[in-house]
């Protein structure tokens, strides 16, 4: 207490002998830090307030797009899953192609199977086929459910000559099967499994 008492006559007696000017010289320090008490913790807790703010509005913004972006990943997984599946099929046998054509009525006017070749972890089975004075209709039917067979199949080209008149067309098709090591392998002559028309396709030839 005695201390305390001593301080105090001592900064009272600093005080007194303090000039006029000197005087308020320090009364604007000591209000200038009473601001900067006062404020400094009210402008930490603002620019806190504010961070935590752009920090929940980023969150937001990435939920937002997850939620958006949650069926595109559904879907690339089906497809995925579709892709595999085909793959797993194998490539189907040399008849198969005839027999797609037969039951659109058509007969092949040539077929030709070229070497195969490698392409990554594919093996790449290329025929080629003709028909000679057929309308569209029928080849055109063929050309769909190639595309959507269960074997992993790409149509590589479609050439139309016409030079007959009317509705009769000269038209060679050329066929991709894909294999995958590992997958099965269909007998030569074996009937195609059902079709399903959502299934992906094989990669690009």
């Amino acid at each position: 207490m005695e201390r305390l008492r001593s301080m105090l006559d001592g900064l009272r007696s600093y005080w007194e002998n303090l000039t006029e000017r000197e005087r308020r010289l320090l009364t604007g320090l000591g209000g200038v830090l009473a601001v900067v008490i006062v404020a400094l913790p009210v402008f930490l807790l603002s620019r806190s307030i504010g961070q935590l703010e752009a920090s929940n509005e980023e969150l937001s913004s990435a939920l937002r797009l997850l939620s958006r972006s949650r069926g595109e990943i559904a879907a690339m997984r089906a497809e995925r899953t579709a892709r595999d599946a085909r793959y797993a099929m194998g490539a189907p046998g040399e008849q198969w192609l005839p027999a797609q054509a037969e039951e659109q009525g058509l007969s092949l006017a040539r077929v030709q199977h070229q070497p195969t070749r490698a392409v990554d972890d594919f093996t790449v089975h290329t025929t080629r086929a003709s028909f000679s004075n057929v309308g569209l209709r029928s080849p055109m039917l063929l050309l769909a459910e190639l595309k959507n067979s269960r074997y992993p199949v790409a149509i590589e080209r479609v050439h139309v000559d016409h030079r007959a008149t009317g509705d009769s067309y000269n038209i060679e098709i050329g066929v991709l099967t894909y294999s995958r090591e590992g997958a099965s392998e269909p007998d030569a002559g074996a009937p195609a499994p059902s079709r399903n028309r959502n299934a992906a396709g094989p990669p690009a030839p």
